[in-house]
């Protein structure tokens, strides 16, 4: 206990501490815990001004962190006609919304649509510039799906972009579709081409700023206190106004620079400040299992849904972004300044290739605690899972594709076997890795609570359960979203459980997640989250 009155005495509840079990009480002083334990032993830190909060028996946790999202990419995402299948169970449904976008804007402006869905909203079936153009002669359309790694755009679009038939595919691992007379087809793939049409979206200042306030509300309103972006999409003009809004947000940010800014960045390790601070670089190494650009060791099932709806061609194995050796330089020197290094992996080859380049990179390394990461990791192999302990680089799951995709992915998409080692987290945890859970918004809605619902569950949209063998404890997935996420962004000396001489962040719920079914974590109820040592506003 420390012995300065206290500013706050909380109390009145039950209070999760993360570390040392429960407790009865804690005390805030100037932003900082200053007494954890009985009521009693916490109400003898009480001042003149002290402010007593009551409970009213809700639970006190550890302000809950997603280390891995885009809030510059959501709250783009989110400011698009909503065509996404948690909201339109239908084809119908989905066009429905996209002519009521349309209708509300005049001939030749675009528009830009999220969320296109083919698992949640099965009978979408195939999209292209032809079903585009007949539902937008007059406009520019863009669809973004769901997973962000393809859009489909109408003949408007392609004019606008310039990009025609003969236009060569960009660098970086993007590629416009063609069919088989060498026609284009109206979807991009991978970042490199879709910028070619979202350079066209709003990039206003003002439209910008509230549009990313807005995505800063959505991870306080889920529970989160702090989030870690995992790649800036920020240009360089507008850099200004993201620091600005996010010094000022609800949640403290520890940003990975975008690959293409790795070497060029003025910034240095550590920059910044409690509220903002830049850690580390993002790579993106393969794509996503929903347009063919995993990386896989084995090819692709060749099934309707993925040949003829995602567009999967017959014997795909997935794609690489680029050479990994030509990594390697660029690596060592991200090692020799002390960043952070963060990598999109899904495949089984994928991590294989991405962890002999970090093997190499790191060799010598007297600083063996770098954190390096493997962002989702679905198919790991227990052989690179052991491998990445050896080296000391975490691995971070993106576990919703369990819940939300789990059917398609073992029916359509990669078949039984594999999906049956999908997501392993148990295998992780028994290899001695500290795992983090992300929500990777705007691919999944922003919710801690549910990430943990699955990781223990293993229950996918079906209620089926999906490599139950690889499910955790509450407590262990509850660690995953607050103290050991905190690890992984090099922040769990300040964040990440309610201890003395931390930051007060807390996340207040209406019901202890460890006292409860599993199946029912994600009716827990958010009812509010401090931020160093204050509430935030609701």
């Amino acid at each position: 206990m420390r012995g300065n009155a206290a500013d706050f005495v909380i109390l009145g509840g039950t209070v999760v501490t993360g570390t040392a079990g429960y407790a009865q009480a804690v005390a805030v002083t100037a932003g900082i815990i200053s007494g954890v334990g009985s009521e009693d032993e916490v109400l003898a830190l009480r001042g003149a001004g002290t402010e007593v909060v009551d409970l009213h028996g809700a639970t006190l946790l550890p302000g809950l962190i997603e280390p891995h999202t885009h809030p510059d990419l959501s709250a783009q995402c989110y400011a698009m006609a909503d065509v996404s299948g948690f909201s339109h169970s239908s084809a119908h449904e989905v066009e429905a919304s996209l002519r009521r976008s349309l209708a509300a804007v005049r001939k030749g402006e675009w528009v830009f649509a999220f969320g296109l869905d083919p698992m949640l909203t099965p009978d979408l079936g195939v999209w292209d510039r032809h079903r585009l153009d007949a539902l937008a002669p007059l406009n520019a359309v863009v669809v973004m799906l769901q997973s962000m790694h393809t859009v489909f755009v109408n003949s408007a679009a392609l004019r606008a972009a310039g990009i025609e038939d003969d236009t060569p595919d960009p660098e970086g691992g993007g590629h416009f579709l063609r069919d088989g007379e060498g026609h284009l087809t109206g979807a991009a793939v991978e970042q490199p081409a879709i910028n070619a049409f979202m350079r066209f979206f709003d990039q206003s200042v003002g439209t910008w700023k509230a549009n990313l306030r807005a995505q800063y509300r959505r991870y306080r309103d889920a529970g989160i206190t702090t989030v870690g972006i995992a790649g800036l999409f920020v240009p360089e003009e507008l850099m200004p106004a993201f620091e600005s809004v996010t010094r000022e947000a609800p949640v403290r940010a520890v940003a990975y620079l975008h690959q293409r800014d790795a070497g060029s960045s003025t910034l240095k390790p550590g920059d910044g400040d409690d509220r903002l601070r830049y850690q580390g670089v993002k790579f993106w190494y393969d794509g996503s299992p929903y347009s063919g650009t995993m990386l896989l060791d084995e090819p692709y099932l060749e099934s309707p849904l993925a040949c003829h709806v995602l567009g999967i061609a017959p014997g795909t194995r997935g794609q690489a972004n680029f050479e990994p050796i030509r990594l390697l330089a660029t690596l060592k020197t991200l090692r020799e300044q002390g960043w952070q290094v963060i990598t999109h992996v899904q495949g089984d080859r994928g991590s294989r290739e991405i962890l002999d380049v970090y093997e190499q990179a790191l060799a010598g390394n007297r600083n063996g605690d770098h954190r390096w990461r493997l962002e989702h990791c679905a198919l790991i192999s227990e052989r690179d899972i052991d491998r990445a302990a050896r080296l000391g680089v975490a691995l971070s799951f993106h576990v919703n594709h369990v819940r939300y995709y789990g059917p398609e992915l073992r029916d359509a998409i990669i078949g039984r076997r594999r999906a049956d080692r999908l997501m392993p987290l148990a295998t992780a945890l028994r290899r001695g890795h500290r795992i983090s859970l992300h929500a990777d918004s705007p691919m999944y809605p922003a919710a801690p609570l549910d990430l943990v619902r699955t990781a223990v569950t293993r229950r996918m949209r079906t209620g089926e359960p999906l490599a139950p063998d690889e499910g955790i404890s509450v407590e262990q997935a509850l660690r995953a979203v607050t103290i050991d996420a905190a690890w992984q962004l090099f922040a769990d000396d300040r964040l990440g459980s309610i201890e003395n001489g931390k930051l007060a962040d807390f996340t207040i719920v209406d019901r202890n997640p460890l006292a409860i079914p599993a199946e029912r974590l994600d009716e827990i109820e958010i009812l509010g989250t401090w931020s160093g040592g204050r509430p935030t506003e609701a």
